[in-house]
């Protein structure tokens, strides 16, 4: 009984922490307003987790952003489009991320201050060498690299509002496939 309890705090002590950290960022968050949020005392805390950035790194640790086996998997595929490839790897995994949003904007928008502090500029790097590979198996062209930095850049802030202003699942589904849409293949495809 009494490890059902510890886990039970726990997980109380996580959901505050989320809820703070998502409303004040690491750096603003208090332990003692995590604790409040809790309902339990503030060195309860420090019995589950050493300080606020292992509290912080518990978390983001389940939405930690790397796409690489994603972007693996989706350049393996031998046939079809980069669209095609796309509706068959990278949607399911983008939607299983958005399952936790606030996680995802915790990691990408308020982790000034923690290890994680690059975090989104890691997730466009990732997304810029894809793009790269992509356009290189796609094009006879080539581009100056610039052109996939910007392509990933714009895609990852989509992500991201779509992660801000979410609304439903079935509305952050619409919005994906029409950022997908017109990332592939031009607005005027809408």
């Amino acid at each position: 009984m009494a490890q059902v309890l510890k886990e039970e705090v726990r997980n109380r002590i996580l959901e505050a922490a989320e809820k703070v950290f998502y409303k004040k960022d690491y750096r603003g968050a208090k332990l003692t307003e995590i604790a409040k949020e809790a309902d339990i005392p503030v060195a309860l805390i420090y019995t589950y987790f050493k300080n606020k950035e292992v509290l912080f790194d518990a978390v983001v640790s389940s939405v930690y952003i790397n796409f690489e086996s994603a972007f693996n998997e989706e350049e393996s595929l031998e046939k079809g489009s980069a669209s095609e490839r796309f509706d068959e790897v990278g949607e399911n995994y983008i939607h299983e991320l958005l399952k936790e949003r606030k996680k995802l904007i915790i990691l990408m928008d308020k982790s000034s201050g923690t290890k994680h502090t690059e975090a989104k500029q890691k997730l466009i790097s990732q997304m810029q060498v894809h793009i790269e590979v992509s356009l290189k198996r796609q094009s006879k062209e080539e581009y100056d690299p610039m052109l996939a930095h910007i392509l990933a850049s714009n895609f990852t802030e989509g992500l991201l509002e779509i992660a801000r202003h979410y609304q439903s699942e079935k509305w952050a589904k619409d919005m994906l496939k029409l950022i997908a849409r017109c990332y592939y293949k031009g607005v005027e495809s809408l």
